[in-house]
């Protein structure tokens, strides 16, 4: 689920006093960069580095899963591309808080734990490709994996724009072995 903000833990020495700093970036579309930046100090208390790692370490991991879902569901308009341009901004915000205490970005670790995720128009337009460039590719297969519904949200949309991408019409499309299936009436326009 995307979360509207986070908080960045710091220790920061002002006029020779170290205070505890909680920085909250949140999501704004009315600002610029689409996020705000306020800072908020108190004493420093028990509070050490290893404690603000800590729960960086956990802002870090719950903005990896934010940016991962917006990924998933990124089917066109301008709600997503903005939620990841500000997930994106505030993962940079925790790494320079890294490189400053230098200190190694524990998202290396979480992403080699995590199975990769792929768009599905980018794992369609990588089938896709595959088949075109087998000029051996039955039609039926090719047909099953590209037009499952069960698998692709709308196949034929796919289609058209891994077709567009490669710069086939229709025609030349049909004319490949594996896409002699595509438009069985004649009515498909480029």
């Amino acid at each position: 689920m995307f979360k509207h903000n986070y908080i960045l833990y710091d220790i920061v020495k002002r006029s020779d006093v170290e205070y505890f700093e909680q920085t909250i970036i949140a999501f704004d579309l009315d600002e610029n960069n689409n996020h705000t930046v306020t800072s908020i100090n108190s004493s420093l208390g028990d509070k050490t580095i290893d404690f603000c790692k800590e729960h960086n370490d956990a802002q870090i991991i719950s903005l990896w899963d934010s940016k991962a879902e917006i990924e998933k569901y990124n089917i066109g308009g301008n709600k997503r591309p903005n939620q990841l341009d500000f997930i994106i901004d505030t993962l940079e915000h925790f790494r320079n808080w890294y490189i400053i205490q230098n200190l190694s970005f524990p998202i290396s670790d979480y992403i080699h734990q995590q199975p990769q995720r792929k768009f599905k128009c980018r794992e369609y337009e990588e089938l896709f490709n595959e088949f075109l460039s087998d000029t051996n590719a039955n039609p039926d297969e090719v047909k099953s994996i590209l037009n499952d519904k069960s698998r692709w949200k709308n196949p034929s949309a796919y289609l058209s724009q891994a077709r567009r991408k490669v710069e086939f019409t229709v025609y030349q499309l049909k004319n490949h072995p594996g896409f002699t299936w595509i438009d069985p009436k004649g009515t498909a326009k480029d």
